[in-house]
C-alpha cells in the first residue's frame, strides 16, 4: 500500500469531477484531466477559486501519468478506449471507479452494464492497477456546495481489504463521508445500481440529490 499524495480526476470537467476536485483539494494535491488541456486548465481554475486551493489541469494522459491515485469521473464505459490508453500510466496505482452504466427510458433510469459491472470492466483493462468502486452515492451538486455537510455513507467494493483501506482514507478526507466495505469487486454490481435507484426515488417523490446514510 503506497501513500497517496496526488489525486488525478480523469474526465474531471463534469459536475462529479469538479465536486470531487474541490473537496479533495483540502487534503491532497489534485489534478483535473480532460481530452483538451485548455478545458482542463479552465475548470481547474474555477475549482481553485471555489476552494482557495490550487488545483491543476492537464490532459487525461498527463494526469494519469502524474497522479498516485486516479478517479475515473467518466459518464460511462464509452470511455473504454481512453482507459486502455492509460494502462501504462496507471500501472501499480490506485484507481477508483464511480462509473455507472445506466439509461433513461420512459422517465425511469435503469442500470445497464454490458457485462458484470463498470468497475469489473475497468479492472479487466487495468490489470496492473488496484481498482475499487466508490463515490456512486454522493450527489455532485452537494459536493460543489462547499458549505454543505455530506453526512453520507459511501459503499466501497474492492478485491482486497488493503485496497479498501486506501480508498477509505481518500473518502474519509472529505468531512462527514463514511466509507463502508461492500465486499469484492463483484459487489460493484449492487453498488453501481444504487445510483439509478436514488435518481428514480428523487424523480418519483419530488426529491433532489438523494443519497444514503447507513446507521
Amino acid at each position: 500500500m503506497s501513500e497517496i499524495g496526488r489525486i488525478g480526476i480523469v474526465g474531471g470537467t463534469g459536475p462529479l469531477g469538479r465536486g470531487l476536485a474541490a473537496r479533495l483539494s483540502h487534503s491532497y494535491e489534485v489534478l483535473i484531466g480532460s481530452r483538451v488541456e485548455t478545458r482542463a486548465a479552465e475548470v481547474a481554475e474555477e475549482a481553485s477559486r471555489l476552494t482557495g486551493r490550487k488545483v491543476g489541469g492537464a490532459t487525461n494522459l498527463d494526469v494519469a501519468r502524474a497522479c498516485d491515485c486516479a478517479i475515473l469521473a467518466l459518464p460511462d464505459l464509452a470511455a473504454t478506449e481512453l482507459i486502455q490508453e492509460m494502462e501504462k500510466e496507471l500501472w501499480g496505482k490506485l484507481v477508483i471507479s464511480p462509473i455507472v452504466p445506466m439509461k433513461l427510458k420512459d422517465g425511469r433510469f435503469t442500470y445497464s452494464p454490458s457485462d458484470g459491472s463498470a468497475a469489473e470492466t475497468v479492472a479487466s483493462i487495468l490489470e496492473g492497477s488496484r481498482v475499487a468502486a466508490a463515490f456512486h452515492t454522493v450527489p455532485a451538486p452537494k459536493l460543489l456546495a462547499m458549505g454543505e455537510r455530506l453526512e453520507y455513507t459511501v459503499p466501497v467494493a474492492s478485491e482486497r481489504r488493503e485496497t479498501f483501506k486506501e480508498v477509505a482514507a481518500v473518502v474519509s478526507s472529505i468531512q462527514d463521508l463514511k466509507p463502508l466495505y461492500a465486499g469484492p469487486l463483484s459487489s460493484a454490481r449492487t453498488v453501481e445500481a444504487l445510483t439509478p435507484l436514488l435518481l428514480n426515488l428523487g424523480r418519483l417523490n419530488g426529491g433532489k440529490n438523494l443519497s444514503i446514510r447507513i446507521v
